[in-house]
């Protein structure tokens, strides 16, 4: 295997603003907002390098290939990839559940690409996809500056990497931007919930609510949104939500008049 690599330059975002909400309440006049400090894009590079090993392991224990099926099957993804010359990009693809689902989902060979800040989760994701029958092009790059041309890719998804940044709203820029007009962009983020205070508190990321998921698609120039849970294994419970939306034909504009389609439960 054979992993391209691409430097990208840090954040212009001053340090104070790179930190994410973690409490807030009033008191009379008073105003209190705990917030915490993010992790650098080194960081999380570093983070996930020394996690690889057992990324896999950890991914089968919570079942996330299984659980990823319902909501991508919903998405429509699968009928979006049913052309020889269909192409995928999967965003921080870790050891590859994301892809692995959506393979076992699709009656046609998509053509796989995948990009992580991480070269050992790169290396993890070739191993479990090459085992379960599936090759992908891999490279090394933040999702904030995608290494591809525009309107490249069917699909462009991502499981859990949007609430990882301070400014999730450039990685989406970037994945709208290499996003073909009616293609279809997926992502998983955690919600608010016992098993979410732990990866928020473990990994300080946002705790991504319905509405404001919908709010991050909708300012991306997105539409016809949908919406749905994810039951994870190993007691985490609906932990994660499913977004789904598709970039409009001829252009790129934001549109903040499209339905919200949501499946599982109201919008909170």
């Amino acid at each position: 295997m054979r992993i391209s690599k691409r430097r990208w330059t840090a954040s212009s975002t001053p340090i104070a603003l790179q930190s994410i909400p973690i409490a807030s309440g009033g008191f009379g006049s008073w105003e209190i907002a705990l917030r915490r400090r993010m992790h650098t894009a080194g960081d999380l590079a570093g983070l996930y390098d020394h996690t690889s090993k057992n990324w896999a392991r950890t991914s089968r224990r919570f079942r996330l290939e299984t659980a990823y099926r319902d909501p991508l099957f919903a998405s429509g993804v699968a009928e979006a990839l049913t052309r020889p010359d269909a192409r995928v990009l999967d965003c921080g693809i870790g050891s590859g559940s994301l892809s692995l689902a959506l393979a076992s989902i699709t009656t046609e060979a998509p053509d796989y690409h995948g990009i992580d800040t991480s070269g050992a989760m790169l290396s993890a994701a070739d191993a479990e996809l090459r085992r379960a029958g599936t090759v992908a092009q891999l490279r090394q790059s933040d999702v904030r500056a995608i290494p591809y041309p525009d309107c490249r890719f069917d699909v462009v998804m991502a499981a859990h990497l949007l609430e990882h940044l301070p400014e999730p709203e450039v990685a989406l820029s970037e994945m709208v931007r290499v996003l073909k007009p009616g293609g279809i962009l997926f992502a998983c983020m955690t919600r608010r919930s016992v098993f979410g205070t732990f990866v928020q508190l473990r990994w300080r990321t946002w705790m991504v609510s319905e509405r404001q998921g919908i709010a991050w698609l909708r300012e991306s120039g997105l539409k016809d949104i949908g919406v749905q849970p994810i039951q994870l294994g190993f007691g985490a419970g609906r932990a994660s939500t499913a977004f789904w939306a598709l970039k409009p034909v001829g252009t790129v504009g934001a549109s903040r008049n499209e339905d919200v389609t949501p499946l599982g439960g109201p919008l909170r």
